[in-house]
């Protein structure tokens, strides 16, 4: 429990930190812009990243069975499964905490079993396991929404060209009859 005490008493510190790597994953311009900006209405993804940070840290430090990792990756993730992030990317960010975590173990590591130390990277491991899941699950309907746009826009150039004809569902079809 020592770590958890130690890490509890950095805590804003420590999610400066991760902020900071997490948005220099963005392009240099981007990421000047996230950073400054301290608006949330214009910078809505430089809010979002803040808030989904420190609530993953709390949840990784409080162990709730409560909440649901998924629900609070979700919105971080969420934005960049639409910005050309690759899995990797998008879901990385979460193992960017370990060495932020290490260097402070470095520190003082009189004070902090090493036993800890490796359970809280676990829950980090089973976190980026959790965004991957998340990531994927964002990017399969982005392509199915993708597709059902490019059927519509099929089915409807057939219908202008004539070449389908819609049955009533209570007629029969009459090549049956």
């Amino acid at each position: 429990m020592e770590l958890t005490a130690l890490l509890e008493k950095k805590k804003e510190t420590i999610v400066n930190e991760w902020f900071e790597q997490v948005i220099q994953t963005y392009a240099p311009d981007t990421a000047m812009f996230y950073q400054g900006q301290k608006d949330a209405f214009a910078n809505p993804v430089g809010s979002t990243t803040r808030h989904a940070l420190t609530r993953l840290f709390n949840l990784l430090l409080k162990h709730d069975e409560n909440e649901s990792p998924a629900a609070i990756i979700d919105p971080l993730i969420r934005i960049r499964a639409v910005q050309n992030f690759t899995p990797t990317q998008a879901a990385g960010f979460v193992f960017f905490l370990k060495p932020i975590v290490r260097n402070l173990y470095k520190k003082n590591k009189k004070k902090i079993h090493f036993d800890e130390l490796l359970a809280l990277e676990s829950r980090i491991d089973m976190l980026a396991l959790t965004g991957f899941d998340v990531f994927m699950a964002c990017r399969e309907k982005i392509y199915s929404m993708k597709t059902n746009v490019e059927r519509d826009k099929i089915y409807k150039a057939f219908a202008r060209a004539g070449l389908i004809k819609e049955v009533p569902a209570d007629e029969p079809d009459p090549k049956f009859i």
